[in-house]
């Protein structure tokens, strides 16, 4: 693939996104403002969504906190907020997906490669129910974003991703969460992985032109604990892709994909600046 050397960099990036997991109180206490450590971890992700083939990462992962007034970084990544109210936030979310080299992959052979996927775009959140305590929480997110396509020295609008979910979470000694929701994205999104141009078409991959719309469904759960200055987590994630509009794609050779991770930090550094969370 070109730009080797970039490629293998941007490939670490989600599971740097993995150490921003990071375990919270349930109970409104005071933190310091960041945190910063380092530490190692792993993943094993299909190629892509419908993709028979998997690849595995490893390597050093920073771990990253910070509690601002508007700017947050913890265990459900970074995010941006433009308005926080007690029933309903707004902010920027973001997601990754890796990059495939067509060479790698016995379906895409012969085709371009795969850059990876940067997806950024506000995101509305519903907080529907609080236990007493505040351990037990349920929320609706209503995530909608634009998919690029870069290599870092290209990029290239990939369409539109809506991806909606509810969220159980629970807080004790160690923290959790499972969210579960459809995916709907454009005709421009599914073209990107999954059509077949009649160049590129043989006698066993026919060309196939995608179409927009439902684009499956997901399950996610994440676990986190923190035991002072060591931080360990874990995520796994399930696609369906049962109903999918492009689930006749000749690119698509299975149904379903499985992506796992952990991750163990080492915290040596904060800040001295002390703030208030939930």
């Amino acid at each position: 693939m070109r730009f080797k050397l970039t490629i293998s960099v941007i490939r670490l990036l989600p599971i740097g996104l993995i150490g921003v997991w990071f375990a919270q109180p349930s109970q409104a206490e005071e933190i310091p403002k960041w945190e910063f450590g380092l530490g190692v971890g792993g993943v094993s992700v299909p190629h892509y969504r419908g993709s028979d083939q998997r690849k595995e990462y490893a390597a050093p992962v920073p771990y990253i906190r910070y509690s601002g007034e508007r700017l947050k970084v913890d265990r459900e990544g970074g995010r941006f907020f433009f308005y926080e109210g007690d029933v309903m936030k707004v902010d920027a979310s973001a997601s990754f997906s890796f990059p495939v080299d067509s060479d790698e992959n016995r379906a895409r052979q012969g085709m371009p490669d795969l850059d990876p996927i940067l997806e950024l775009g506000p995101r509305v959140q519903f907080y529907l129910y609080e236990s007493d305590d505040r351990a037990f929480r349920v929320r609706a997110a209503l995530p909608v974003r634009m998919a690029i396509a870069t290599d870092l020295s290209n990029a290239a609008n990939a369409g539109w991703v809506f991806s909606p979910y509810l969220q159980l979470r629970y807080s004790s000694s160690w923290n959790a969460s499972l969210s579960v929701g459809p995916i709907w994205a454009t005709e421009k999104y599914h073209d990107y992985f999954y059509q077949v141009d009649p160049e590129f078409a043989t006698a066993t991959r026919p060309a196939y032109d995608a179409s927009g719309g439902y684009s499956g469904s997901r399950i996610t759960l994440t676990s986190s604990k923190r035991f002072n200055n060591i931080w360990v987590g874990f995520f796994a994630r399930y696609d369906s892709l049962n109903g999918a509009v492009f689930e006749n794609s000749p690119l698509v050779k299975r149904n379903d994909s499985l992506m796992v991770g952990v991750a163990i930090s080492y915290i040596f550094m904060r800040s001295k600046q002390m703030v208030e969370i939930d």
